[in-house]
């Protein structure tokens, strides 16, 4: 028999989905029409909200010519360039159910993945993707093995085994998340994550760039918040439709030295977890 949730029932809420879309190129329809027929399996009350850059042709991507909007979806724009964290603050001021879960509007995500995620929300504040991309290389799976045994032989802790195998860049990405923020997930890119909504009060989003998504987990994790983790399917985007998850060298040193030295947590008045102050 499971233990009970510390957290009160979510699973069965409505439900806000938020489309970044971060190419004009990318067929919005297409995903817009996916991710509909999936709610509507769902049987409860959703939105989804498509967010895009203002004067990019989302409206006319949407829906055929002399067709109207679907009632359940609505346009969003903001200012500038593609960018992930602008985005984010814009769908996030739109969105309006207990339940949020962004991704991008493309075909990079499954929408049939939210089946999984929504057993796992109930036990926690939010639920984060992991792409399966490849297998970790055998020389790497060796040495995990080897220091998976010296801690377990020297401090009695087992340790669990990559899922998968991100790339050097996305597990130098990994560790630099965990070595300065405390985030312990092994997928801190993975653009396909489900919240219970009522948390961003004291999570604020100041990065404008990529690195939003480690600055959501990094503050989520000191305020004390119940995160998990799930495997997501994943296909790997051409490069044009990258633009968007991906930022400037300069840029995300920036924004993860304004998280470092100046973190907003938002008003302490509503239902976030209160800080905790760091170990």
């Amino acid at each position: 028999m499971s233990e009970p949730s510390p957290l009160p029932p979510i699973a069965g809420a409505p439900l806000s989905v938020l489309l970044l879309v971060g190419n004009p190129g990318v067929s919005v329809s297409d995903t817009v029409t996916a991710w509909q027929s999936e709610l509507q399996k769902r049987g409860e009350h959703y939105e989804i909200i498509v967010v895009s850059p203002e004067g990019q042709d989302g409206h006319s991507s949407l829906v055929p010519e002399g067709s109207a909007i679907p009632t359940q979806v609505r346009m969003v724009s903001y200012p500038g360039p593609p960018a992930l964290g602008a985005a984010l603050r814009a769908g996030l001021a739109a969105a309006s159910h207990p339940l949020l879960l962004y991704t991008t509007c493309d075909r990079q995500y499954q929408p049939a993945d939210l089946q999984r995620f929504l057993p796992q929300i109930e036990h926690a504040h939010l639920v984060s993707g992991f792409r399966l991309c490849a297998p970790v290389p055998l020389g790497l799976r060796w040495l995990g093995a080897v220091y998976r045994g010296f801690v377990r032989v020297l401090i009695g802790q087992s340790l669990k085994p990559l899922p998968g195998w991100l790339g050097w860049r996305g597990q130098v990405r990994r560790l630099l998340a965990r070595l300065f923020f405390g985030v312990r997930l092994h997928d801190v890119d993975c653009a396909f994550r489900l919240f219970r909504r009522s948390i961003f009060v004291r999570i604020p989003i100041q990065s404008d760039g990529a690195f939003a998504q480690v600055e959501i987990l990094a503050k989520a994790n000191f305020l004390g918040c119940l995160m998990s983790e799930e495997p997501v399917s994943h296909r790997p985007p051409v490069a044009p439709e990258a633009e968007q998850t991906r930022s400037p060298l300069r840029q995300t040193v920036k924004e993860a030295y304004r998280l470092l030295t100046h973190p907003d947590f938002g008003t302490a008045e509503g239902s976030g977890p209160a800080p905790q102050p760091p170990s």
